[in-house]
């Protein structure tokens, strides 16, 4: 089965948490609290988890979304088995997804196996219109369609509402209650599609979900009476204008671009090179093919990888008005005036798929140059498509992100050797698309990338002559701005020159459009007198070329951070758990018994959750409660024994680090002593088996932490303790290239001593914000760095008992010696959590005999960082 990535994991992770705070806050709540920003409510549907992760072009979504459905089930639903309704945005994309979940070796299938035991069956519409109820009532039944097609405007969608002979079964035998929940007709209840799906509450997984965000898409929904919607697209919708049925969606998470690059999912940055004219563009490209093809052809004799560069090629489409460049001109223009064989070429279109059922990936395949006309549209992907070459007029960010989408797949997902292989490139011909060059990043921003990052993701090539420049030979695609520490006076500056900077001598903003030559910079640069002025031009000149490292002229020493480290076999190692988890506990040796207030055995009306009153001043009862109700209902519980129960409570634990004999022993003493002790009949544990599944969970995580403490206490301070030691060995380097924030900052304030050129995941307020501008401002610091989280390979930090702290801040000294800081809020200060990262960073401080500093400031006490470093 294939591994998911860490930042595939990190969104998965945050989507189990706020189903599980949903079950115990609601879904608005719960999205505030885990987000910090509004949550917007579904028309109809107000209570509704309606959820969206935001992931880029090239980053899994479909992958995700597999293992988003067993989530959802097991975090939300609190069920064994589902209905899915799963969405995605066209016909071509449906097939494409039924072929791929009906296939049992495919990785997106082997991931709902994994979480449903292989009990899965995977529907189209027109089989779910047959579908019987033993499949509904036992299997995770998903049913795959586009939500065009269960509008009742669309043939086949009418036979979504419509009563259905083959359906009656399913609604024999319903209490009062399940029946007050179905549509009816003239008294009567409908047999259709539509109210089996309500009687189930599907999850929908709505698979690039940016176009179904409207009212009427809310009321087809409606009619189903989802359970939850989960939304997975590159650009969710962020305008919310309820009045024009404009809805923004609620992104819970959003993976960067920076992300992906280094989980070596995409090819970046993306190489551009324009021409005016068309056959020149594709004689660049062709070029570029042949020395891709050289490349690769190097790159399988170091690694063994198979890589064939292939050209993607946009021709404009077919018109009866006029001339263009179409499909098949492009196609002639290869054979007759570049010699291409005719078996090389291929065209993908809406009525023409020369590459159905060809397998691209095989290197007995020669097809090399693909025509296509709107390839994403057209459910077209390979990620041997490493360039892009367009002849078609460009006038939209759309229009260009539709096409940069293709060519950003890394093959294999995996970073090649020959770094040219580890870009893309893009080849586009006619005016206007030199002179709307700034959409080209807006592309970018429609395939989930932000603003930041498109400045930086797309580059000129090296060769470029004016393909992306303006007539007076000035680049049309950047601007940079920087603060300068003095005025500026335009007067003496070259007309040439003066033309593309402007200067605001209020804030002292200095702003240059379009690339400078290095002549022009050193003019500029003459302009002012204090050196810190003349270098932050040289950083603009640099930036303005589309280079995404400092400079060589500008490149600081290394920022490597030494670590705690631990001596194995004359080798220095980072301590990890691994060098504390071999020592034996046994579970079934634990106390097996569970208090009232660790799994209460009754329910009390209303103490569930919260009940809230609405603008209108009704009252508004728990929406999970009633969809909880709704399940247990339909479901039809098998009858239990002791053992058999207490297998199944096993089988829902995950726990690779204890053995099942151990692990069934202690669950069957759980249930035992419910039913001896506290007298709680197994029947009504059943009845409650997903509370008590979570409640007993608890309790082994309980154990565990309480064994891994001691084990690290051991390992640590005991008789036989290792000997940890901070030495330059064992270290932690900042890298621009790996420095993959989850979101930047964006705040007015400017930042001077930050090592990285972006600052990651710090809020442009607040007291982290307060902490950065004092180690910003501090004459002692060297550099600085925003530590992220969850990215050991990337990031500082120190192992506890349970995980890895990394710290929120981690500066080098100008005297040589290394500052980490850890903010804490004063209510914080004193917990236990506090204390021990403290005991840490303290270890790793005294270990280092003097040459690094710890400082945890007890809220704004923020001096404590001035006194540690004197």
């Amino acid at each position: 089965m294939l591994q998911l990535r860490e930042y595939q994991q990190r969104s998965l992770d945050e989507l189990s948490k706020y189903f599980k705070e949903t079950c115990k806050y609601g879904a608005k709540r719960a999205f505030i609290a885990q987000t910090e920003r509004p949550y917007r409510s579904v028309p109809s549907l107000a209570e509704m988890p309606y959820v969206c992760l935001r992931v880029p072009t090239g980053g899994g979504k479909t992958l995700m979304a597999s293992y988003a459905l067993g989530t959802a089930t097991r975090d939300y639903l609190q069920a064994e088995h589902t209905v899915c309704l799963w969405l995605v945005p066209s016909n071509v994309i449906r097939d494409q997804t039924l072929v791929a979940l009906r296939d049992r070796r495919h990785p997106y299938r082997q991931a709902v196996d994994a979480h449903f035991a292989g009990n899965v069956r995977v529907i189209d519409l027109q089989e779910a219109l047959y579908v019987q109820r033993g499949t509904l009532d036992g299997e995770t039944t998903i049913i795959v369609s586009t939500l065009a097609a269960l509008r009742v405007e669309d043939t086949n969608g009418r036979k979504v509402y419509e009563t259905a002979g083959a359906l009656q079964h399913h609604f024999t035998g319903l209490s009062p209650a399940l029946r007050e929940l179905l549509e009816t007709e003239g008294g009567q209840i409908v047999y259709s599609l539509a109210n089996v799906l309500r009687l189930h509450r599907p999850i929908v997984i709505m698979d690039e979900a940016h176009n179904a965000r409207t009212r009427l898409s809310f009321d087809t929904l409606t009619r189903f009476n989802p359970s939850c919607v989960i939304e997975f697209t590159a650009t969710p919708v962020t305008t919310h204008k309820p009045e024009q049925g404009c809805f923004a969606s609620n992104v819970l998470y959003h993976v960067s671009a920076r992300e992906l690059k280094e989980a070596e999912m995409i090819k970046l940055p993306i190489k551009l090179r324009t021409r005016p004219d068309w056959r020149e563009v594709i004689a660049d490209a062709l070029q570029q093919q042949r020395e891709l093809e050289k490349i690769a052809i190097e790159e399988q004799k170091e690694s063994g990888e198979y890589i064939r560069p292939i050209i993607l090629f946009q021709a404009q489409p077919q018109s009866q008005e006029r001339s263009t460049l179409n499909v098949s001109t492009v196609k002639q223009a290869l054979i007759d005036d570049f010699r291409v064989p005719a078996e090389q070429i291929a065209v993908a279109t809406g009525d023409t798929r020369e590459i159905d059922d060809i397998d691209l990936f095989d290197p007995a395949c020669q097809i090399r140059f693909i025509i296509t006309v709107q390839a994403l549209k057209e459910g077209w992907d390979c990620s041997f498509a490493y360039i892009l070459c367009s002849v078609a007029e460009q006038h939209s960010a759309r229009s260009v992100e539709q096409l940069l989408g293709r060519v950003l797949r890394m093959p294999r997902a995996s970073r090649k050797n020959k770094p040219e292989l580890n870009c893309a490139y893009a080849f586009a011909a006619s005016g206007s698309f030199i002179e709307t060059a700034h959409s080209l990043k807006d592309g970018l921003l429609e395939n989930g990338f932000e603003r930041m990052e498109a400045e930086d993701l797309v580059t000129p090539q090296d060769t470029v002559e004016l393909s992306l420049f303006g007539s007076d030979g000035h680049n049309l695609f950047s601007q940079a701005a920087e603060v300068m520490t003095e005025h500026l006076d335009l007067s003496n500056l070259p007309a040439a020159i003066a033309q593309h900077v402007t200067f605001d001598p209020s804030s002292n903003l200095l702003t240059v459009q379009g690339a400078l030559s290095e002549p022009e910079m050193i003019e500029l640069q003459s302009c002012f007198t204090h050196e810190k002025d003349r270098v932050t031009v040289e950083r603009m000149y640099h930036r303005l070329q589309g280079r995404t490292v400092v400079p060589s002229v500008l490149a600081r020493e290394p920022f490597s951070v030494p670590g705690l480290a631990v001596c194995i076999n004359g080798e220095l190692e980072l301590f990890d758990d691994s060098h504390f988890l071999d020592f034996v506990w046994n579970l079934s040796e634990c106390d097996a018994s569970l208090s009232e207030g660790e799994f209460p055995s009754t329910l009390v009306a209303g103490a569930a959750g919260e009940i809230d009153v609405s603008q209108s001043g009704q009252v508004e009862t728990r929406f999970v409660d009633q969809l909880h109700d709704q399940l247990t209902m339909i479901s039809l519980e098998p009858g239990w024994t002791i053992a058999g129960f207490a297998n199944w409570l096993d089988r829902q634990i995950p726990h690779p680090d204890i053995t099942q004999a151990q692990s069934s022993l202690f669950i069957q003493r759980v249930v035992t002593n419910l039913i001896s002790t506290r007298n709680v009949s197994l029947k009504h544990l059943a009845r409650l088996k997903f509370r008590l599944r979570n409640a007993v969970a608890t309790k082994i995580n309980e154990y565990r932490d309480q064994q891994r403490k001691t084990c690290y206490e051991k390992t640590l301070f005991g008789q036989d303790h290792v000997e940890l030691m901070v030495e330059p060995g064992c270290c932690f380097i900042y890298d621009e290239d790996r420095y993959s924030p989850n979101w930047y900052y964006e705040g007015g304030w400017r930042f001077n001593k930050h090592y990285l050129r972006l600052i990651g995941e710090l809020k442009a307020e607040g007291e982290e914000f307060e902490c950065a501008r004092v180690l910003d401002g501090l004459p002692q610091v060297k550099h600085w760095v925003r530590n992220l989280e969850r990215r050991p390979e990337s990031s500082f930090w120190l192992q506890t008992s349970t995980d890895k702290f990394y710290p929120d801040f981690v500066a080098e000294l100008v005297d040589g010696r290394y500052l980490v800081v850890e903010y804490k809020g004063e209510d914080r200060w004193s917990n236990d959590d506090s204390r021990a990262k403290r005991a840490l960073g303290g270890l790793w401080e005294e270990r280092s005999d003097g040459k690094c500093i710890f400082v945890m400031p007890k809220g704004r006490d923020l001096t404590a960082i001035v006194d540690a470093i004197k």
